[in-house]
Order: C-alpha cells, then sequence, then structure tokens
C-alpha cells in the first residue's frame, strides 16, 4: 500500500507527510505537490526543507497553465463558489495522477485538513469514491493554529513560509485566492503590492479580451452584494476615502483548492 500526501507547501501538509513516514515508512510515502504557477518563492524553498526532513522527495505535477490562462481558457473568472482554477490545476489533476499511476486498493490519499476544519472532510471522503482520502491530522487529534505553524517549523529547523510570516492563512497560490474575500486582498495589496498590481492587471486584461467576464470581489452596500474588480477596489477602498466595515476587515474567507 502507497500513501499519498497531497502536499499543498502548507504546514498542514508538512505535518501530514511527517505523521505519514513515522508511521508508514518513507518507502512508502509520496509527497504529491501540484503547481499552480503562482506560487511564492519561499514555497519551493519550504516543499524542499520539508521533503529533505522526512527524506521523500517531491512529486511536482504541473496542468502548464497559471489560474488566469484557466480563466482566458473557460471563459470565466472563478469565484468563492465555483473556481475552475482549482479545479483544474489541483483536484483533476491530482485524481487523474493517482488513477494513472494506482488502482483504488493500491493507494490511499492523506489530506492536510486538520480538526479545526473536520467539517470538510466528509465532503472530500464522498467526492473521491472509491479511493480512500483520510486525514492523518485528524485522526491524530492535531489543531493548527498560527502559532502551531511557526513552533513546528521552529522546531525542525526549517524557516516558515513567507506568506505565513506577512500574516496570510494559507501558504497558497502566492496569497491570491478567488475564493478570497476582501481582507486578504487588503493583505495582499500591502504586504506583496507589486503582486497585487500584478493580478490586477490580469483581471483588467481579461474583461477587455470578454467583457462578459465578472469580477470576482463583492461587498456588501446598502443591503446590496456589488461586485468589484481588483482595481476598484485598490481605487475606492484600498486608496480611497470609504473603509472597509469591522466585520469585512476580518473576513480572509476560506481556500480549500486541492481538496474540495
Amino acid at each position: 500500500m502507497k500513501y499519498i500526501v497531497s502536499f499543498s507547501g502548507g504546514v498542514g501538509s508538512a505535518m501530514s507527510a511527517e505523521l505519514a513516514v513515522n508511521r508508514y515508512g518513507k518507502d512508502n510515502v509520496v509527497l504529491l505537490f501540484a503547481d499552480t504557477l503562482i506560487e511564492d518563492d519561499s514555497l519551493y524553498k519550504f516543499n524542499k526543507d520539508v521533503s529533505e526532513h522526512v527524506s521523500v522527495p517531491i512529486t511536482r505535477i504541473a496542468d502548464g497553465r497559471d489560474p488566469w490562462q484557466v480563466f482566458e481558457d473557460v471563459k470565466f473568472i472563478g469565484n468563492s463558489r465555483i473556481d475552475p482554477c482549482s479545479k483544474i490545476l489541483k483536484r483533476n489533476l491530482i485524481r487523474n495522477w493517482i488513477k494513472s499511476n494506482f488502482s483504488s486498493d493500491a493507494v490511499q490519499v492523506f489530506v492536510g485538513i486538520d480538526c479545526t476544519e473536520e467539517h470538510r472532510l466528509a465532503r472530500v471522503v464522498e467526492a473521491n469514491k472509491p479511493y480512500v482520502y483520510r486525514s492523518i491530522l485528524i485522526e491524530n487529534d492535531v489543531f493548527i493554529f498560527p502559532s502551531d505553524k511557526i513552533k513546528w517549523c521552529a522546531d525542525r529547523g526549517i524557516e516558515i513560509p513567507k506568506l505565513y510570516q506577512l500574516g496570510f492563512a494559507h501558504d497558497n497560490c502566492g496569497g491570491f485566492c478567488i475564493k478570497a474575500r476582501l481582507a486578504q486582498f487588503k493583505l495582499l495589496f500591502e504586504k506583496l503590492p507589486e503582486r497585487y498590481k500584478w493580478h490586477e492587471e490580469k483581471e483588467q486584461s481579461a474583461i477587455a479580451r470578454n467583457p462578459n467576464l465578472r469580477p470576482f470581489l463583492k461587498k456588501m452596500v446598502k443591503g446590496h452584494v456589488i461586485y468589484l474588480t481588483m482595481r476598484e477596489y485598490r481605487l475606492r477602498y484600498l486608496e480611497g476615502k470609504i473603509e472597509l466595515t469591522e466585520d469585512e476587515k476580518l473576513d480572509f474567507g476560506g481556500c480549500g483548492c486541492a481538496v474540495e
């Protein structure tokens, strides 16, 4: 039996890798990393460091497109409900690789869901039958909070990824995510302004080529949902005089791209 860790480049998947190797041995574990091609450079260093720590090489797979190229191809910019980027660049890619290399009775797959998000696991298990998907973190009663990520890395002499250091909850897609909300894009603008600008320009170019495309950022205004491009959000709120509500300042949204 082989045990595949769906390895996102975050501390949750790193903890999963360590637990899996300790339980099943390094020769029986595969670290499977689906690269979206917009990751922060520190993610690749973290992957390398974790790989060396558990003595298991990273198996990297990639579609060859980044999320904006996917949006162009499917003629739809993803949002918090529908995510063609993560479906194509993560979930389908991972599932197809596993099916091409293992029968369902020869492999089990670990996802980096901990006890703070246990409610997500049932959907993942059901969606991937007959393949067995598990969370070794939940099986070991692991709860991961920001301080736990820092401690786990420090205890092993591994540098914590830059996105965590900057306050991001996830180390994926360089801090960009169409499932994230206004608070995360405010953080992206403040901490990584050049990266914000790059995504803003990608969105503007996509909409210029296809005016039917709809932006993904949304805000409640007088009881109604309005949609904002990254440029509109920057000009009106991040550089403008309009304040976010206190709830919006704390609403970062979620990311479950590799598993759901």
